[in-house]
């Protein structure tokens, strides 16, 4: 398995610093949205996109995508 994953065309992230991956709809997704926006630990990666789902990272870096739950998981795990 690769330690680099492309999650979308331009984001590709390391595989063993993922924490979570939730999807934007999730009660648990919003609290952990509201709050990382003061700290500004929240990169947005839809380029324009709806958001679909949250990659959380350990160095407490949230990623926001356009990939649904399904598609993170499948190239995660490919």
């Amino acid at each position: 398995m690769e330690q680099i994953v492309k999650i979308s065309n331009n984001l590709y992230i390391p595989r063993n610093r993922i924490i979570a991956v939730l999807p934007i709809s999730s009660a648990v997704a919003r609290k952990i949205r509201g709050m990382h926006k003061i700290g500004g630990n929240i990169i947005n990666m839809t380029f324009g996109e709806e958001s679909k789902s949250i990659i959380i990272m350990d160095s407490g870096h949230i990623f926001v995508t356009s990939k649904t739950l399904e598609e993170v998981d499948e190239a995660l795990w490919r």
